[in-house]
């Protein structure tokens, strides 16, 4: 392993870096619309806690230990990820790993495929 990757590596379990990315997964998921195809949001702070009403009736809060983790095995796998990697696709996923196990709604809009630059 080079010193950069170890760095990376390193800087995956920095709580500051942690902290940055469960906010964004949670914003994601409610003004992003990662969420909003399967449960309705009753409650939202804006930016560490939810109360939100799946399809079925059921209500759940949702907290950055919801979606610890999914969000802690993402930032593992890729520590070079950047905050706007995350979008509400992957938002809609953290949350429904963390509140059932496994993803049980599936949205008809799909992850962004990373797009690369072409020269022309």
């Amino acid at each position: 392993m080079n010193y950069r990757v170890a760095l990376q590596a390193v800087g995956t379990h920095d709580p500051d870096r942690f902290h940055a990315f469960a906010t964004r997964v949670l914003i994601e998921a409610v003004e992003g619309c990662g969420i909003r195809h399967w449960a309705d949001v009753e409650h939202w702070d804006g930016s560490s806690r939810m109360t939100i009403t799946d399809l079925g009736g059921e209500s759940f809060e949702v907290t950055v230990s919801t979606i610890r983790p999914a969000l802690t095995a993402f930032l593992e796998a890729d520590p070079g990820a950047d905050l706007m990697d995350l979008d509400g696709y992957l938002a809609d996923e953290f949350i429904q790993q963390g509140l059932f196990g496994l993803v049980i709604y599936r949205s008809e809009v799909t992850h962004r495929p990373r797009t690369a630059h072409r020269a022309r």
